[in-house]
């Protein structure tokens, strides 16, 4: 028996709170706030009812919302927010019933297995490309299950494991930095229509994810012709006799049905896109063409109908939390509005950027965003607690709110790439058997680089008045 006297005690780390009861408490001090922020309002146009930003005034009394009756809002805020959840919903199944056939996967693990003997100016860009696309159009955290087949490539090309990871993991993060797909929740958050702006996000996804990759092929040819050139002592990689990966990969045939399904899966929001915006159809186009798409490419897989709905409805249980945490953000913006203070948060928030540029403003505003995401690492926590904020600041500062849409992703993504809060990135880190300190150090200056040409985009989008 371990001796009590002797016995250390167990160390607690840090430990954000459910979401759950984040986004509650966030509500309950909301309510607290009415009776403290003063309360305000803008003037706005009587005929379009958009924001007046130089016609701010304090109404000189307070006009609180006590925390019951905030509780009592989160019912109207779910209502309010019935045409999102239910896209979300609909969104959720579909995404379940395509990833449920493993199309997805048998597709990554053919081409990886067809590249595993290519040398570095092939295998790096390809792979590292696969898996920025997989970051912007099939999120989710088993990513991290993919880090040992990078670590197996960066031991067959005598590369340090920092290449091994970044190849995965950095490149995931990469290709959500601009996701076209990756907008949805913010955009249905702001009232704007699901997948706009789609071409040029893509572009602009296609861009960070070069600059990207050619700071990775850098490094990498560095480590491969000497390498001394690692951030990490070459002692601890170069001669082991396993990274924790397979030395190579099993046979992989490409099914055509998996060709596909994948095929079907990248085109569904560009025909969602062209349904509602070229030929006019109304939103609930864009739930017919999941629903359509669902059982298309489950019945391609050889799926039975009871299967395909038995997965459509795990994937749409699956965003149900999620489209509860949204009617609780509309509640909060409830809150701030019948309590007068939404508009006294977003005048003296945007004062220190009013007399700057509009491109200079929408910076400012993701770089906010940018230190916030280091402690709320919760892509689902930001948009609750941010949009109803982000949305009445960008009608004040004449920032198009697709324009803030993309300030927002920014500023959610960039520092995903090292902070040490986010579950994929410590856990891949381990995996890996990196230290955080000599990642840090190597990952930096890209993390600078993506958010010096994220920054230009965003200027350029909000000076030329992008809309989508």
């Amino acid at each position: 028996m371990q001796n009590a006297a002797t016995s250390k005690p167990k160390k607690k780390g840090l430990k954000m709170p459910h979401l759950l009861v984040l986004i509650l408490s966030l509500l309950v001090l909301m309510s607290l706030m009415t009776y403290i922020i003063p309360a305000g309002q803008f003037g706005t146009d009587p005929e379009t009812g958009a924001i007046l930003s130089d016609q701010f005034h304090l109404l000189g009394y307070q006009t609180p919302v006590n925390p019951w009756r905030a509780l009592t809002l989160i019912l109207d805020g779910l209502t309010s927010s019935g045409m999102i959840v239910g896209l979300l919903l609909a969104a959720g199944g579909y995404t379940g019933v395509v990833l449920s056939t493993k199309a997805i996967d048998e597709t990554v693990d053919y081409a990886i297995y067809k590249l595993q003997d290519k040398g570095i100016n092939v295998l790096v860009p390809v792979v590292f490309f696969i898996y920025c696309f997989i970051g912007a159009f099939a999120s989710g955290d088993q990513i991290i299950a993919m880090v040992p087949v990078g670590l197996m490539f960066a031991k067959k090309l005598r590369l340090d494991p920092i290449i091994g990871m970044s190849i995965v993991i950095l490149a995931y993060f990469v290709g959500g930095l601009s996701s076209p797909t990756g907008a949805m929740l913010p955009q249905l958050t702001m009232g704007l229509e699901l997948y706009s702006g789609f071409f040029v996000r893509f572009v602009i996804f296609l861009v960070l994810s070069t600059v990207a990759m050619l700071f990775v092929l850098r490094y990498a040819k560095r480590v491969a012709k000497d390498p001394r050139n690692s951030v990490m002592d070459p002692a601890d990689w170069l001669d082991q006799e396993s990274t924790g990966a397979a030395d190579s990969l099993k046979a992989v045939e490409l099914s055509r049905s998996s060709a596909i399904v994948v095929v079907l899966f990248l085109l569904q929001p560009i025909v969602s896109l062209i349904l509602v915006s070229v030929i006019g159809e109304p939103r609930g186009a864009m739930v017919a063409v999941m629903l359509i798409w669902a059982f298309l490419c489950g019945k391609i897989k050889g799926l039975s109908t009871d299967e395909i709905g038995g997965r459509f409805a795990k994937g749409a249980g699956g965003m149900a939390f999620v489209g509860f945490i949204i009617g609780c953000a509309a509640s909060m913006s409830l809150v701030m509005s019948q309590g007068n203070i939404l508009h006294t948060i977003v005048y003296y928030a945007c004062l220190p950027l009013k007399e700057l540029s509009v491109g200079t403003a929408t910076i400012g505003m993701s770089f906010v965003i940018t230190l916030i995401n280091i402690v709320i690492p919760s892509a689902s926590a930001k948009v609750a607690i941010l949009c109803p904020i982000i949305q009445p600041m960008c009608e004040t500062l004449g920032i198009p709110l697709q324009v803030g849409v993309s300030a927002f992703m920014f500023g959610d993504k960039l520092t995903n790439i090292l902070s040490p809060f986010l579950g994929i990135t410590v856990g891949s880190l381990a995996l890996a058997n990196i230290p955080y300190n000599k990642y840090a150090k190597w990952v930096l200056p890209i993390l600078v680089i993506l958010a010096v040409v994220s920054y230009i985009c965003l200027f350029v989008l909000a000076q030329i008045g992008w809309q989508g």
